[in-house]
């Protein structure tokens, strides 16, 4: 078994001399462009997927390799998963050369590997360079070809940089120095789940509303802006490909989005210090201003440095933990407290602003930095609930998100935020003995 670590970017055609001219640039050794042919198998109900696995068989010059990948972790372009490769003496499948135990208990292999049919192929040339870069080796790999399901087809041409042997940061470092021309975008999705959505006509995830995250029940503080960083990486890069494949309704998602991160910097700013997130929030609202432009185009902006720069130092500060290099002893603990606590106790204030802010005169030329302000502590919120039934989170919230609309509609006179007709009962648990555990 082997621990994969790899990042994927998508490439613009136009890019792709502009990429091979910055590899050779670097000390490596060249893999000239090979034919691979991949068939991926599944059963008539999903099973595999249903456990996190990808199966497939893949030919190259007349050999032949089986892969099945395990249940890993997925950040961004970030892929991590565990995978096992078996020589195969010919294009046939055979599961029983895999090791026993990467099955689920009580698996019938023989019953499994009579339902495991071909679903989907990838076929591709892949052009390899093997980098030395800082104190680590880094494959670099150039996929063109395609992804395809019966009579559907679709393009596949991404930039793989797959970690050989050293550290993560060495990877990242690359990345970084590879998309500084434009052209290239962090790719999401593996080719395998390509492959999935294109065999069952399932396209891209729908964008649901943004919500409360799903955090783990006894989770640090730190455990818990992992987990809210992490799935506003995933809700950015979804939005961004519904956005490429012409929804123009996204750009307004994407700024509540990018406000989201934001206002998550903000939150913990008591516990990690600003100097950790001030670059990404800096890139942030760089691009913040850019979809905002009259009619944003979504191939520029998506493909420009700006936005992959953002996506990855964002994605680098949660995988590798680096606020921990910037914080002291007594930090770390705090970090390491009761995330629910630290959400009880900042509901509380969020509350408390939203109440001074519906007390307040507003000129209708602040108007624009009263619905800002509106929409930090709402989207706040609901970044702090997950520990709390959603019907309850959205009972509290309809009633300030129902004074926004009059609030936009109210014309151009003296305005004030109408406050909501009934007092609201805090969802949450408010406790002062909680408010000092988390200050001292």
């Amino acid at each position: 078994m082997t621990i994969e670590i790899e990042l994927k970017f998508l490439l613009d055609p136009k890019q792709i001399d502009v990429i091979t001219q910055q590899l050779t640039s670097y000390p490596h050794r060249y893999t000239s462009p090979t034919l691979l042919a991949n068939h991926y198998y599944e059963t008539a109900d999903n099973q595999l997927r249903g456990w996190d696995m990808g199966l497939r068989v893949r030919g190259k010059d007349g050999h032949y390799e089986m892969t099945l990948k395990t249940a890993g972790q997925e950040i961004g372009g970030l892929h991590q998963r565990p995978e096992y490769n078996v020589a195969l003496e010919d294009s046939r499948l055979n599961i029983g050369l895999l090791p026993d135990h990467v099955w689920p208990t009580g698996t019938d292999l023989s019953a499994l590997q009579q339902h495991l049919t071909p679903l989907f192929n990838t076929d591709f040339t892949r052009e390899k360079w093997v980098i030395s870069y800082g104190k680590s080796e880094i494959e670099v790999a150039l996929d063109q070809g395609s992804v395809s399901a019966g009579d559907q087809s679709t393009p596949l041409l991404e930039l793989e940089l797959e970690l050989l042997q050293g550290t993560r940061a060495d990877i990242f470092a690359l990345a970084n120095e590879l998309v500084k021309n434009g052209g290239v975008r962090l790719g999401w999705q593996s080719k395998a789940a390509r492959g999935y959505g294109l065999a069952q006509g399932s396209g891209l995830p729908i964008v649901e509303p943004l919500v409360q995250p799903s955090v783990e029940p006894k989770a640090s503080c730190e455990q818990g802006l992992s987990t809210l960083l992490s799935g506003l990486i995933g809700r950015w890069q979804l939005l961004e490909s519904h956005w490429m494949a012409g929804d123009k309704q996204i750009p307004t998602l994407l700024l509540q989005t990018l406000l989201a991160i934001r206002e998550t910097f903000s939150l913990f700013g008591g516990l990690i210090p600003r100097s950790v997130s001030s670059e990404i929030r800096q890139q942030l609202l760089t691009l913040d201003q850019a979809l905002q432009q009259k009619k944003p185009d979504a191939s520029h902006l998506c493909f420009s440095t700006d936005w992959v720069l953002g996506q990855l130092k964002l994605i680098e500060l949660v995988v590798e933990q680096q606020w921990r290099q910037s914080i002291n002893a007594r930090q770390l603990k705090r970090l390491e407290s009761s995330f629910k606590r630290f959400c009880d106790v900042m509901l509380s204030r969020c509350a408390a602003e939203l109440h001074d802010l519906a007390a307040e005169t507003l000129i209708a030329n602040q108007l624009s930095t009263t619905l800002l302000r509106l929409d930090k502590l709402t989207i706040a919120i609901s970044l702090l609930s997950s520990a709390y039934p959603s019907d309850q989170v959205d009972e509290w919230l309809a009633p300030w998100l129902l004074a926004r609309q009059h609030l936009v509609s109210g014309g151009q006179e003296v305005l004030r935020l109408p406050l909501p007709s009934r007092p609201l009962s805090p969802f949450w648990l408010t406790s002062n003995t909680a408010k000092d555990s988390l200050n001292h």
